[in-house]
């Protein structure tokens, strides 16, 4: 079990309610175009998921293809996780701002346009972290 304070701290503050987003009501801002289907590449599953690094805590990724219904759920989810398995939840973004960002998390932008710049970004971020695994978010957010 980790005592790390961030997540403790997460897990004790979280709020149920979304922040009012001002922005459209100040600016005009431009409607984003819908993210493509991005098709997952199919791994087979990784034998280092619970093996841990030289910090004591394995990175796991996060697929975020599309707003999540209930952020808070999740991030909720994700601290508990974070204490209990000494986790790092890293999120791969394929959409603009994903709503994580507030909760202390780190959020990577997958960048290019084409389905296979963003896997070959995502892949990149992958090696990166060293991440034991990458899952959808929305699958997460599933479990109820």
């Amino acid at each position: 079990m980790s005592s790390d304070p961030k997540y403790l701290s997460l897990l004790a503050d979280l709020a149920t309610q979304d922040p009012l987003d001002l922005d459209p009501l100040i600016f005009d801002v431009p409607q984003r175009a819908p993210a493509s289907d991005f098709k997952a590449p199919a791994l087979p599953p990784s034998t280092a998921l619970w093996k841990t690094s030289e910090d004591g805590a394995s990175h796991i990724g996060l697929r975020l293809t599309r707003r999540l219904e209930n952020p808070s759920f999740l991030a909720a989810r994700l601290a508990a996780i974070a204490v209990e398995r000494q986790i790092i939840p890293v999120f791969l973004s394929h959409i603009g701002v994903s709503g994580m960002q507030r909760f202390g998390f780190r959020v990577e932008q997958m960048s290019g346009t084409t389905d296979a710049e963003r896997a070959a970004c995502e892949d990149q971020l992958r090696r990166f972290w060293n991440m034991a695994m990458i899952i959808d978010a929305a699958d997460i957010e599933k479990l109820g």
